[in-house]
């Protein structure tokens, strides 16, 4: 229905009007709802850059499927802080699904790092550019203090990042149901579908989250039936948290009251 669309469109733009210059949205439905601000902006990537490595390293297993089962080695060298349990775990053995199924779910930089290492930052940012994605830049490992003083940054947009998410769980996707779990399951549930994941609820959000100083960002997928929304949240400069929060909650509460109200109309 055109007057749901419009509706969804006026809530996200009243949610994120006093924040103009501090948010980048993209969203894309299934029934043609489309809704841009600042998305083709480059901001932070914080973890959001771990969609891209995903996509690569699920390209690559595409045409040789042996490689999600190769293993990695960790050494106390490439242990890193931050997010991640491997930090906190005595295994050293890892295989790339592993890796991956860690790098979304619980959003292990030390795992992200490792991955980076085995396929290396110049041939997955080739990938990124060449598959199109303008404005995302894989420029260095996770919580590598050094290269960022010296400029080096990982980048995404709104656009980019919301793109990731629908080639994931789009209709045509061949991505198998095991990493469309580590995004149903994923630990960090406090943003897009905040207000609503610990109440029943009948939408479905596959998110990926990512957070440094001042900067809080979601990228999901909602879906309800036959209906969904593609979403990508940026937020930078925020210096009441709180705040940045709240935006990224409540639309995704809107998102969910939108596809349950569509949802009605099958019937």
């Amino acid at each position: 229905m055109p007057e749901l669309n419009e509706k969804l469109s006026k809530k996200i733009d009243a949610l994120s009007a006093p924040f103009r210059s501090r948010i980048g949205i993209k969203a894309e439905g299934s029934d043609g709802f489309s809704f841009s601000l600042n998305a083709s902006v480059p901001m932070a990537a914080a973890s959001l850059i771990k969609l891209p490595i995903l996509l690569y390293v699920c390209d690559r297993a595409f045409s040789d499927p042996s490689i999600l089962n190769r293993t990695v080695w960790l050494g106390d060298r490439e242990i890193v802080g931050g997010s991640g349990v491997l930090q906190v775990l005595s295994s050293r053995a890892w295989p790339i699904r592993d890796l991956l199924a860690l790098m979304i779910n619980v959003s292990d930089n030390t795992a992200t790092n490792l991955l980076i290492d085995t396929f290396g930052i110049g041939r997955i940012q080739k990938w990124i550019g060449d598959r199109g994605y303008a404005e995302t830049l894989l420029g260095r490992k996770l919580m590598d203090q050094a290269a960022k003083s010296a400029g080096l940054e990982n980048l995404i947009s709104a656009r980019d990042a919301c793109r990731s998410i629908r080639r994931i769980f789009s209709g045509k996707s061949p991505y198998p149901a095991e990493v469309k779990r580590w995004f149903l399951c994923q630990q960090f549930r406090y943003k897009l579908p905040g207000l609503f994941d610990e109440m029943p609820n009948p939408v479905s959000v596959y998110n990926k989250t990512g957070e440094m100083e001042k900067i809080d960002h979601d990228a999901a997928f909602f879906s309800y039936r036959r209906h969904d929304v593609s979403i990508a949240v940026l937020t930078r400069d925020f210096a009441d948290r709180q705040k940045a929060l709240a935006v990224i909650q409540n639309i995704g509460k809107s998102i969910s009251d939108y596809l349950i109200a569509r949802a009605a109309f099958d019937h």
